[in-house]
């Protein structure tokens, strides 16, 4: 109950894009996909293991680059973006987001968590 507070009371602030709010979420221009911004505000961990929908055997690790930004690492040890770890896996283009091709242990996908505020900040 505590989370939904406190994204009520976000919602009322004015966010500015491309900035971080003290306390409160990190608005990416244009509201594009960001990793790193998901690990910071703590919907993702550092060393979690993603699957890839289709097929579960194929998993990736989150983990931070010397840059501090995060990626993912696959099982071999290749460092990818998610749209390039969706594509490789898929062998083609994402037909959608590519952050819809990839789950949690949870089983929700990244596009979930990703828009998991939405309806609270639209409200």
């Amino acid at each position: 109950m505590k989370k939904q507070e406190n994204l009520r009371f976000r919602a009322k602030q004015k966010m500015p894009i491309g900035k971080k709010i003290k306390g409160g979420p990190f608005v990416s221009k244009k509201n594009k996909f960001d990793l790193t911004a998901l690990v910071r505000q703590g919907d993702l961990k550092e060393g979690e293991t993603l699957f890839f929908v289709s097929n579960p055997s194929k998993t990736c690790q989150i983990t931070k680059q010397p840059n501090g930004e995060y990626k993912v690492c696959d099982p071999e040890g290749t460092v990818f973006t998610i749209h390039a770890f969706a594509q490789h896996c898929l062998e083609t283009e994402p037909p959608n987001h590519a952050s819809c091709w990839l789950k949690t242990q949870s089983g929700k996908t990244l596009y979930e968590i990703w828009h998991q505020d939405d309806e609270l900040l639209a409200a």
